[in-house]
Parts: C-alpha cells; structure tokens; sequence
C-alpha cells in the first residue's frame, strides 16, 4: 500500500465496492494517485491491468481500487515502477471520487459486463481499445497505456 497516496486520497465503500476518493483538491495534470505494480500475473483477472499485450499486473492500493467511468476524472501514464500513475484530466475537488477509463489500459475487457458509472456519455460497457480506438485515442491522448500507442491508430 502506497501510503503517501493514502494521504491525499481516501478509500470508501460505494454502490460499485470500494473505491478511491480525493482527500484533497487536485489540479488538471496533477499525479493523483502513482500505481506501483506488485505482481506480475499468470492471466487476466477482473481486477488486473493490461500493461503490454501478453502481460497483466496487479497494482498496490489505491491504485487498484480506482473505479472505472466512461467519463473520468484522471487518465493514466506508464511509470518507472511498473505500473501506471493517474493523472488529472480535469480540475478534480476534495471528496470527488476518482476514476479513470478501463479502455485506457485493456486491448479486450472482460472487467464489466454493464457498465454502472451512470456518465452522460456512459457506453453502457467497456469493450476494450480494440473496439474503440480511434474513438479512445481521440479523446485521451497520450493518457493511454504505451504499449497501445505503439499501434498507430
């Protein structure tokens, strides 16, 4: 457990299991949370991370407590520790849950059947890049896992 992100982001029970909540205000590109990776999984689970196309993580907490939306609040980067930071998209206030988009990450998703994020834009389950990347590479940029941009789209 990452414990400077403990202190500025809180974990709490929510209608979709726990999740990760700002401590504290946050500004668009702030790191919010730094994912460090504490192992390397034999396959893909519903709470893994797709780091690379054959490869599957799993992260510390928070990290791996961050709940997906359609509309997120933080997009993720690769970093040094094998993992992915969160960074903000958008200015984000204290107590405001923290998000991010599981297409960022997951060539195939297997993490939702139907999606419960409840954003106006919500597609109504995550699919994965694969199905959607023009459309996922358009709106985040260069907030999606490297080995994803490596495809050109």
């Amino acid at each position: 457990m990452n414990v400077k992100n403990l202190s500025e982001v809180k974990i709490e029970i929510t209608n979709k299991g726990r999740g990760v909540f700002a401590n504290r205000n946050f500004c668009k590109g702030e790191k919010v949370v730094i994912g460090h990776r504490v192992q390397i999984l034999p396959e893909r689970t519903n709470h893994s991370f797709q780091i690379d196309f054959d490869l599957h993580i799993e992260l510390d907490e928070p990290g791996r407590l961050i709940n997906h939306s359609c509309n997120p609040n933080t997009g993720i980067q690769n970093n040094e520790f094998g993992g992915y930071n969160f960074v903000a998209l958008i200015d984000i206030n204290e107590g405001s849950e923290i998000t991010w988009d599981y297409e960022t990450t997951e060539y195939i998703s297997i993490a939702i059947p139907e999606c419960c994020c409840n954003a106006y834009n919500c597609r109504i389950k995550t699919l994965g890049f694969k199905f959607r990347s023009t459309q996922i590479s358009k709106k985040y940029g260069n907030f999606i896992a490297d080995y994803l941009k490596k495809l050109n789209i």
